[in-house]
């Protein structure tokens, strides 16, 4: 077991400018706002021991009609958090794994998400 680590999550909806951008990053999902999908802003923070805002991840991600936001989220931070402990591991030579995030917190501000 490694350092402790606390990771501050946020689904919320975009901005315009997030969307413009994202879209222009990878125009390919397009076709899913096309379909009907929501675009939606994901933003994590992960502090390592006593340090804050260590790593900061965003991203624009999308919600396929008549799913939850808060399971889109979820979903959302299990990638991301992987990718970003294993990267702190190999990049940064911080000893962190999946078991040391002590609980991680994960807001969900969605127009239409329950609360």
């Amino acid at each position: 077991m490694g350092e402790t680590v606390t990771v501050d999550a946020l689904l919320r909806d975009p901005t315009t400018v997030e969307v413009t951008e994202g879209l222009e990053r990878n125009p390919g999902s397009a076709r899913l706002a096309e379909r009907g999908w929501q675009p939606l802003w994901f933003e994590v923070r992960i502090a390592i021991g006593e340090e804050h805002d260590h790593e900061f991840v965003h991203s624009l991600v999308w919600r396929e009609p008549g799913r939850d936001a808060r399971e889109v989220g979820l979903e959302e931070l299990g990638h991301t958090l992987d990718e970003a402990l294993r990267n702190l591991r190999d990049l940064e030579g911080h000893d962190v794994w999946p078991e040391d995030v002590a609980d991680p917190s994960l807001r969900v501000e969605v127009a239409d998400a329950p609360a």
